[in-house]
């Protein structure tokens, strides 16, 4: 099947499956995996390369399970991963009290089996919110919603001991308030406080996140991030880390833009930082100049993850046809599964010091 056929079927069994938010939205992919068989690797992996404490992970799909190929690559290469789609609010949840999670336990299930860790994703973000939580308009309901759906979740994956809890709540604005368009702004300022506090309670063992987009570096998102979460530290908030984005592209300059030093400080809260939702794109066709500033760009931002005590690399996305940004090129695999020069750059930035 022609590139531009199968990345149009893909886009359509996802859809079909519930996906979150729309393809625009940083968190919100439309992925599934190659149907062609992939070739057979050798040498090492992102995953018997990592230091103890490291963890190289992908985001998934169900489509992993309609592809022994795709699920050979990700079993070989992985010892992470994060459902795409498949645990957020309008998958799980698009009727009140009505949870399906046939896709998320297919994960769950094949992750287990191969002894590979799973990050929950998301439990409150307001582009997966299904249209009925747009009608609550009193707080005391949307806190008990809220924490409704949270426990839910929790509870049924005990097994899940990660979770980001919330997603995206800064908004892109001047100052960088809460976003408030968010239909969970209806139940306060102190929504994102209640969010963590339920979660701990649903798993008083699970390590709990922030995650969020634009904020890798040092900047204002990143300053009001900061804000944020140690204020909320200062009330007792059972929060454990901070997962960065990074959807990048190949002219990103790691060191300019100061990522170590942006990680170091929130590990001096105390916190865990994890690079969550890891992309590179290409502003062109896949050259071998634009492949190797790519594989720059992932080799400096892997870096810059390990000299901040990062314990989670995850890569958004598996082959370059998986990934919500396919047109751009943007994964260390191509569509064939083959390895591209990002993949060799990872390798030697996980063997290289800190």
């Amino acid at each position: 099947m022609k590139r531009h056929s199968l990345l149009a079927a893909l886009l359509l069994s996802s859809a079909l499956a519930g996906g979150g938010g729309p393809a625009s939205s940083p968190g919100a992919p439309n992925s599934g995996g190659p149907s062609r068989s992939a070739p057979t690797l050798n040498g090492p992996t992102l995953k018997g390369s990592a230091p103890p404490g490291l963890r190289v992970g992908a985001a998934v799909s169900a489509a992993l399970f309609e592809d022994p190929a795709y699920a050979a690559l990700v079993a070989r290469e992985f010892s992470s991963v994060t459902p795409e789609n498949a645990m957020k609010w309008q998958a799980t949840e698009a009727n009140e009290g009505t949870f399906v999670y046939g896709l998320a336990d297919a994960i769950v299930t094949w992750a287990t089996l191969h002894g590979i860790a799973v990050r929950g994703h998301t439990l409150i973000w307001h582009d997966s919110a299904p249209g009925w939580l747009y009608q609550i308009r009193d707080a005391a309901r949307m806190r008990q919603v809220m924490g409704a759906h949270i426990r839910a979740l929790m509870t049924h994956y005990p097994q899940v001991t990660t979770w980001d809890v919330v997603n995206e709540a800064v908004s892109d604005a001047p100052g960088h308030p809460l976003r408030a368009n968010s239909p969970f702004a209806v139940a306060g300022p102190d929504y994102i406080a209640h969010a963590f506090r339920e979660a701990h309670a649903a798993n008083p063992q699970a390590r709990l996140y922030y995650n969020d987009y634009s904020a890798d570096d040092m900047n204002g998102k990143s300053d009001a991030i900061y804000a944020l979460i140690r204020d909320l530290l200062a009330q007792g908030v059972p929060i454990h880390g901070v997962g960065f984005q990074a959807h990048l592209d190949e002219t990103y300059d790691v060191t300019a833009s100061r990522v170590t030093e942006n990680l170091r400080r929130f590990r001096a809260l105390g916190l865990d930082v994890q690079l969550t939702e890891v992309d590179v794109t290409l502003r062109g066709p896949p050259t071998p100049d634009a492949l190797k500033r790519q594989a720059r760009v992932y080799h400096d931002l892997l870096t810059a993850c390990r000299a901040a005590g990062c314990s989670n690399f995850t890569l958004w996305g598996v082959t370059d046809l998986s990934s919500w940004r396919a047109a751009a090129y943007p994964l260390p695999f191509d569509d064939d599964g083959r390895p591209k020069p990002a993949h060799a750059a990872l390798i030697a930035a996980l063997r290289g010091p800190p």
